[in-house]
């Protein structure tokens, strides 16, 4: 039956999608998010003057010497790594039946990646709190070039255990509260940069401000633990000169930019 010709409810149908597909298993998946898990969302707001500074600093010298180009996303891949390293519990999950609580030792880094046909793929980057940020700028472009493209091999999806969802690519949008992807203990939402009030000593000033909400399984994770991670996180972001910018799996320390 043509779609245009087509009643649901009494209403006129414009258009009839089919939920197949990568469409289908990812209504499934959320459908499974949803109903099963208990999820909180912690939220919090970071001073970003220093993480912009060096984003910008590190810009330049890639537009200078032709190097990597480093972007915010980069950097909150990297914190994000290190602090699960540092609180292994948001890098873990609920046994399928339930029984035990699984911390992996392995910290596999997925980023949220709008495709053109309106959906979302979450490339992962492996062992990404052994990576230097300049390998993960360029992993992640690649990955979320092919994403993209439509080219990724089905590992590069595969043995995730945290997820970074961009809200901030939504104009206006702050805050967001994304589903848990399972069977990660927790995501991480991260709104645009955006000038806002801050308060420094007795006096009131206008600087970025980065929005951060972590939605975790309360199954898996409790307020402290979570409280505590973010705390981690909060302080690699405000003083990025505390990550360990440089450090690669071979021990070398590359250029950044």
């Amino acid at each position: 039956m043509d779609a245009a010709a087509r009643m649901d409810r009494g209403i006129r149908v414009r258009e009839a999608i089919p939920l197949r597909g990568m469409r289908k298993m990812a209504a499934e998946h959320l459908a499974r998010s949803h109903t099963q898990v208990p999820a909180v969302t912690a939220a919090c707001e970071v001073e970003a003057s220093a993480l912009v500074a060096l984003r910008d600093r590190l810009a330049a010298e890639a537009a200078r010497t032709g190097g990597v180009r480093v972007t915010v996303t980069a950097l909150l891949v990297q914190a994000s790594a290190q602090a699960l390293a540092r609180h292994p519990l948001l890098n873990a999950a609920l046994a399928e039946d339930g029984s035990e609580i699984l911390v992996y030792e392995e910290v596999n880094v997925g980023v949220a990646v709008a495709v053109p046909d309106g959906n979302l793929i979450v490339p992962v980057l492996h062992g990404a709190d052994r990576l230097g940020l300049a390998d993960i700028a360029v992993r992640l472009a690649d990955l979320a070039d092919r994403a993209r493209r439509g080219t990724l091999a089905p590992p590069e999806v595969r043995r995730g255990t945290f997820t970074l969802s961009n809200v901030g690519v939504v104009p206006g949008m702050r805050w967001a509260t994304p589903l848990v992807n399972v069977p990660q203990a927790a995501i991480l939402a991260t709104g645009r940069i955006e000038p806002r009030p801050v308060v420094r000593g007795a006096a009131v000033a206008v600087a970025p401000v980065l929005p951060l909400s972590l939605t975790y399984d309360h199954r898996v994770v409790h307020g402290v633990p979570a409280g505590a991670f973010l705390e981690t996180l909060f302080g690699f972001l405000a003083r990025p000169e505390t990550m360990a910018l440089g450090f690669s799996p071979a021990g070398e320390n590359p250029k950044i930019g």
